[in-house]
């Protein structure tokens, strides 16, 4: 500060406590630690893993690819916590920019009442794609646990291209669970016959596959590239879902399997928020 209304403070300089150069002051917030897992379709979970270093807290988060934002902070998600009372250590989101490269996700944290946001801790992660003899959707909580929440899918398909793109799969809109050459859909449970796994590749509005009364080990879709008509798997780059209203869950997971068993072999892609009654893309 040099002057006040035109006029010079250097004369009252260290006066009655008044400095003319004044500095900003407090406390400083911990700064976070974070481990990101996903990648697959630009899917990304991101943990804080210090949370007891806070009490109240708020994270912002930023992706870039060198000076390029792959990712805006108002596009992250954030679950409260057990208590309900305050921001959880977990943060989704999908970077579904088309740059290419390796992202850098930089998180800071600032507790409540500090003055200070704290130093950005940084971790890195690599948008992926998705290749398996057989492909699993499951219902799943944010963390990824299996739940019995219901899933129930107007239409999907899997893409070799980015935003739909390319070719799909399945390639045809299904009459039953095998009616196309070397593509079988099957699910852990549905309702009924009205709606069948198929139901969900049969790109009709008015038609679904749904689980009602599943449970957690059973609320799954799968598709299978079947090995006579598909020798070397099809490359998924993205995929384009419509999940019915009656979809209790909130999340689902991407898994696949070369085997089929799903017994600890399989590869965990990823887990996605569900927006009912949209057409959504990952990819």
């Amino acid at each position: 500060m040099a002057s006040i209304s035109g006029v010079s403070t250097t004369d009252i300089n260290g006066i009655d406590g008044f400095y003319t150069t004044q500095s900003g002051g407090g406390t400083a917030s911990t700064t976070p630690t974070i481990s990101i897992s996903g990648g697959t379709f630009g899917a990304i979970s991101a943990r804080i893993t210090n949370p007891n270093s806070y009490t109240n807290p708020n994270y912002s988060a930023e992706a870039k690819v060198g000076t390029t934002v792959t990712v805006l902070d108002s596009t992250i998600t954030r679950q409260l916590d057990a208590s309900g009372n305050h921001i959880g250590d977990l943060l989704t989101f999908v970077d579904s920019n088309a740059t290419s490269g390796q992202r850098t996700l930089t998180v800071k944290a600032q507790e409540f009442g500090d003055f200070i946001q704290s130093a950005g801790a940084t971790a890195t992660y690599t948008p992926s794609n998705v290749q398996s003899r057989y492909i699993r959707i499951r219902g799943v909580t944010a963390a990824g646990a299996n739940t019995s929440s219901r899933l129930a899918i107007n239409d999907i398909r899997f893409w070799t291209g980015a935003g739909g793109t390319g070719t799909k799969y399945p390639t045809t809109n299904l009459t039953s669970n095998t009616s196309e050459t070397g593509i079988a859909v099957s699910a852990g449970h549905s309702y009924s016959a009205t709606y069948a796994p198929w139901k969900a590749c049969d790109s009709s509005s008015g038609s679904m596959w749904w689980a009602l009364g599943t449970n957690a080990a059973n609320n799954w879709w799968e598709i299978e590239f079947e090995s006579f008509t598909y020798p070397t798997i099809p490359t998924i780059n993205s995929m384009v879902v419509r999940f019915n209203t009656q979809t209790d869950a909130l999340y689902f997971s991407l898994v696949g399997s070369n085997t089929g068993a799903f017994a600890g072999e399989e590869t965990n892609y990823g887990v996605f928020g569900i927006i009912e009654n949209t057409t959504q893309t990952f990819g």
